[in-house]
């Protein structure tokens, strides 16, 4: 049998492969979490080979995976394949305990299980009842439960996306409160685990279902010089400005994929902070906000900025065609960068927030992702972004008159405070503390050069 599984494996690699393409989407906060050991993986049942994709997303793993016993009786050559894989047999009838125990003892040796905790394949879109086998193998072996929404579009040239979740550790069931039983704590890890999964599917069906099974058009404005300058420029952006990206929520890490159009907010310190963040969320064609006025004074910088699809906004007034413009570009699933403050601050306090990305966000029903940058902008000193996950103003029962968009903008920006302070946390105190002085001497600078300016207009007024 060993040999069998061996060849069954080795001889389906390359086609699995060619065949279904997936794409794994980590929707974990802790970059550094591994997925080292046994493992109990926990995914909804869409297809009979689910089990191939799951074999695929979690390589270089003895998996064993419980089927039912009808599979059994369908016919000799199917059973042999089955005991050669090495699968877990479960009589649904009796309800009995023994694939639990032989779960325990796979466990045991090291080796990984894969549950389908609904127990049936799904057929109506949505997740069925969970099981509480996974959790009652996971409370018997003291092996966590790894969360798994897939969205079943297996074969070639579908869209096969795979969301992989935190770990889920079973000490957490067995010192709550009022679990007494095994069935208790079972009961609340199987509804926590179907909780869990039910969050993956909907950010799912919110932010990538539009582009499910199709291939998205290129967006007019990214054309060759938009390529070229956000190609180029990414290979600097990592090596001389040390980059790192961490995440504020188990949502955070699924934005930097999301093909709907979405509003980025990030705070505001220097020019290049909408390169920066280009390079955060590289996987996508990103569109950006920026000042009509200083286009027009720096007619190259102007130049390139149209050439990246930016957005000027006059701020000497209510810009309507350009909120229009980018009301239209968002239902077309375009993203976009504003940033809130509206002007570059170097203080640690935040600026009143603009009532525009909230307004846009309540309006075209897009979320807002918040960004916090903590960088000195110092050639070789790190650069630390926190990403935090999207802002769904729906789900707070906001709609579009005044009030609400002033309770979204308190939201988004308590967000962005939040991911700031995790910022800050992360950062090593000497580092918080240059980084404090060279905003301080930028801002000193920019006052400086906001007196000449003064001068001169009033110079020029006098003659």
């Amino acid at each position: 049998m060993f040999l069998i599984r061996w060849l069954l494996i080795l001889n389906s690699i390359i086609p699995a492969l060619i065949i279904f393409p997936i794409k794994k989407i980590f929707l974990r906060r802790n970059k550094k979490e591994k997925y080292k050991g046994p493992l109990i993986i926990c995914m909804n049942h869409t297809a009979f080979l689910d089990y191939v994709e799951a074999l695929l997303a979690f390589p270089f793993r003895r998996i064993h995976v419980l089927v039912g016993a009808q599979f059994y009786a369908y016919n000799p050559v199917l059973t042999f394949l089955l005991k050669a894989m090495g699968v877990i047999r479960v009589d649904s009838v009796t309800g009995n305990m023994d694939a639990v125990n032989r779960a325990v003892e796979v466990l045991a040796k090291g080796h990984s299980v894969l549950v389908f905790p609904e127990g049936h394949i799904e057929t109506e879109g949505k997740l069925l009842e969970y099981k509480q086998a996974a959790a009652l193998i996971s409370l018997s072996s003291g092996v966590p439960i790894v969360p798994v929404f897939h969205n079943g579009r297996i074969g070639p040239g579908k869209r096969d996306l795979m969301f992989i979740g935190s770990l889920m550790y079973p000490d957490t069931y067995m010192c709550r409160e009022g679990l007494d039983s095994l069935a208790d704590r079972a009961a609340a890890f199987t509804s926590d685990l179907q909780a869990r999964s039910e969050t993956y599917r909907q950010f799912y069906l919110k932010n990538f279902m539009i582009a499910d099974g199709q291939k998205l058009k290129r967006p007019k404005y990214a054309g060759f010089l938009y390529n070229f300058m956000k190609y180029t420029a990414l290979p600097g952006i990592k090596i001389l400005m040390r980059t790192r990206i961490t995440y504020g929520g188990d949502l955070a890490r699924g934005t930097r994929f999301m093909d709907k159009g979405m509003i980025i907010v990030s705070n505001h310190s220097w020019w290049i902070d909408s390169a920066l963040l280009y390079y955060v969320f590289r996987r996508v064609y990103c569109r950006s906000l920026a000042a009509k006025d200083v286009a027009e004074v720096n007619k190259s910088w102007g130049f390139f900025e149209k050439a990246m699809g930016c957005v000027l906004l006059d701020r000497s007034g209510f810009d309507w065609p350009s909120l229009k413009t980018m009301m239209v570009g968002l239902k077309n699933h375009e993203p976009f960068i504003i940033f809130p403050e509206g002007h570059m601050n170097y203080d640690d306090e935040f600026l009143e927030f603009m009532k525009g990305p909230a307004m846009l966000s309540l309006y075209t029903h897009v979320p807002v992702v918040p960004v916090y940058i903590h960088t000195s902008y110092k050639m070789f000193k790190p650069t630390k972004f926190v990403v935090g996950d999207p802002l769904e103003f729906d789900k707070a029962g906001l709609v579009t008159d005044n009030d609400s968009i002033e309770k979204a903008n308190e939201i988004m920006r308590e967000a962005l405070y939040s991911l700031k302070k995790q910022a800050i946390s992360e950062t090593k105190p000497q580092m918080n503390a240059y980084i404090r002085q060279v905003r301080a001497q930028m801002k000193k600078n920019l006052a400086a050069i906001s007196q000449e300016i003064e001068e001169a207009r009033n110079a020029k007024g006098g003659n």
